[in-house]
């Protein structure tokens, strides 16, 4: 079992990492596993899709594998438990819908370790029995990234509402590097001399990048050189540049894949664009802030938690590609506007959204859950 270290104890923590593709909850599990382990915790994160375990591997966070490839998956299920009877944690952290299932039933089987659910997307939460069973029994806290998703959760009337907690999204604060940044546009066909909007995440309806797609005609009346960068890969890849040709803008968006160097290409930007439908708060949000960009960003939830209108960035309606058009032209015109706005989202992310913050606040959480739950003992 765990040791105790002054007023915290020593943990041993699981961290599922189920999902078949990288994004931002899987950068969440990386980082608050890495953010544990630098802490003196022993972390170890289940993983079932090839392309989850590399990013995993690269960052450094050891693993395993745990096939959980859907629902109900007897196999996975009965892996899942041999794994959590050999590791025997303080903590599971699970992440997935997929996982929270399973994990909390596996939990029950392997020593009732503190089972955590992290929810990182505005989603009211159904009534049904495997949401009532998971949130409302298994599970000992529920972590969410933003107030907005904290009271949306709050509105299931069978949820104990003492469980679910605030977690505030980390990014990195490290200096990017523009330079290579500058190189990778230049790679990608980019000129150094025209205006340039970026935009990343997984191309998925939810980011709403067809919104944006829209809205450069619009952007490029005023400003008819501008290029849009889009950093990320996804199945909605081929309908988006459908609709660039629909729009008659292919020759000004670009297409950039997935790329490891985000925070160096967007440092290299003009103007940095979130477009989304539907958020929790979004990591590339926090990083465009990092980075210390000028950004516009649509009031979907989390955005006016991560950035003030006027201080730190622009924001506009959700699912307005006029707001969005005209938010970058604005950007894009005033530079002396969106210098400032920029200087103070890089110190809102120094003050506020360090890794080293997320995972103290995280290594606190776990403690007093732990500590309630053997108080009611």
């Amino acid at each position: 079992m765990a040791t105790e270290r002054g007023s915290n104890r020593r943990l041993k923590v699981v961290v599922g990492v189920s999902s078949r593709s990288w994004g931002g909850n899987e950068k969440w599990a990386s980082e608050a596993a890495r953010g544990l382990m630098a802490r003196g915790h022993e972390v170890t994160a289940f993983w079932s899709y090839e392309p989850v375990r590399r990013e995993l591997e690269a960052r450094g966070v050891p693993l395993r594998r745990v096939d959980l490839l859907g629902d109900l998956n007897p196999v996975g299920f009965g892996s899942l438990v041999r794994f959590l009877r050999e590791t025997r944690p303080d903590v599971l952290i699970l992440t997935k819908q997929r996982e929270y299932w399973m994990g909390g039933h596996a939990a029950l089987l392997a020593g009732r370790p503190l089972v955590a659910l992290r929810l990182g997307l505005r989603r009211p939460l159904r009534n049904d029995v495997k949401r009532r069973v998971a949130f409302g029994r298994l599970a000992d806290l529920v972590i969410v990234n933003s107030e907005d998703v904290r009271e949306t959760v709050m509105r299931s009337e069978w949820l104990d509402g003492s469980k679910v907690r605030v977690l505030l999204n980390g990014v990195e604060t490290a200096p990017p590097d523009p330079a290579s940044g500058r190189r990778a546009l230049s790679e990608l066909g980019v000129p150094d001399w025209v205006p340039v909007l970026v935009s990343a995440g997984r191309l998925t309806k939810q980011k709403g990048f067809d919104l944006l797609i829209r809205a450069m005609p619009a952007i490029l009346e005023s400003a008819p050189e501008a290029r849009l960068v889009l950093l990320g890969e996804g199945g909605q890849r081929a309908p988006l540049e459908a609709v660039a040709r629909e729009a008659g803008v292919s020759d000004s968006v670009v297409f950039a894949g997935h790329r490891t160097d985000v925070r160096d290409v967007v440092s290299a930007c003009d103007v940095y664009v979130l477009s989304s439908r539907n958020e929790g708060m979004a990591n590339t949000l926090l990083e465009a802030m990092s980075v210390g960009s000028a950004i516009v960003a649509a009031d979907v939830s989390g955005s006016a938690e991560a950035v003030r209108d006027g201080v730190d960035a622009v924001l506009v309606p959700a699912e307005d590609t006029a707001a969005l058009a005209e938010g970058a032209v604005r950007l894009l015109r005033d530079r002396e506007l969106a210098g400032r706005l920029g200087a103070s989202a890089h110190r809102r992310a120094l003050e506020v959204f360090s890794y080293d913050r997320m995972a103290a606040e995280l290594e606190e959480m776990l403690n007093s859950a732990l500590s309630g739950r053997r108080r009611a003992k």
